[in-house]
């Protein structure tokens, strides 16, 4: 499997203010989101959330986005917005053996000002929320003048998978 994140924070006027791009880590919550839906049970994936931790994203074991802590200031408004089933594309790309699912979400002005360091993709069930995935990246400033629009993209690899062992 192969992910990866495209940021871009745009102004008022539509224009490029910063654009990160970073590679994703699904963690094991995420991995039994998976297994959880073969089996009939469990959400799919419905928000996509922002923090402000930049520890390793090779720790596969965190459960949610961090907001504040440390030495890092709390983002100020809503870290995570919902995210349409219409906002997914799955395509089959044969040639690569793939398919491949993008997915578009924007965070408004007023949600989560501050320095962001982190993304992921969520399943927000009626009582909790499990984390996806997530990408760590250079801090981005964001302002209550600036929209946040994270692009993901996500390739699910078919055919014989035993080379993957």
């Amino acid at each position: 499997m192969k992910a990866t994140l495209h940021l871009v924070l745009s102004d008022h006027d539509g224009s490029v203010v910063d654009e990160r791009r970073a590679h994703n880590t699904v963690m094991a919550s995420g991995a039994r989101i998976i297994a959880d839906l073969f089996a009939g049970v469990g959400n799919p994936i419905t928000h996509m959330g922002v923090g402000t931790n930049d520890d390793s994203p090779e720790d596969v074991s965190v459960t949610a986005l961090t907001n504040g802590g440390g030495d890092d200031a709390a983002l100020v408004g809503a870290t995570t917005t919902p995210v349409a089933a219409s906002a997914f594309t799955a395509t089959l790309v044969p040639e690569r053996r793939v398919v491949r699912v993008r997915v578009r979400a924007t965070l408004p002005d007023d949600a989560a000002v501050g320095r962001i360091r982190e993304a992921g993709l969520v399943s927000q069930g009626d009582t909790d929320a499990v984390l996806y995935n997530r990408v760590v990246f250079a801090p981005v400033d964001k302002g209550d003048d600036h929209e946040l629009t994270l692009f993901w993209e996500v390739e699910f690899p078919y055919g014989d998978l035993q080379w993957l062992t």
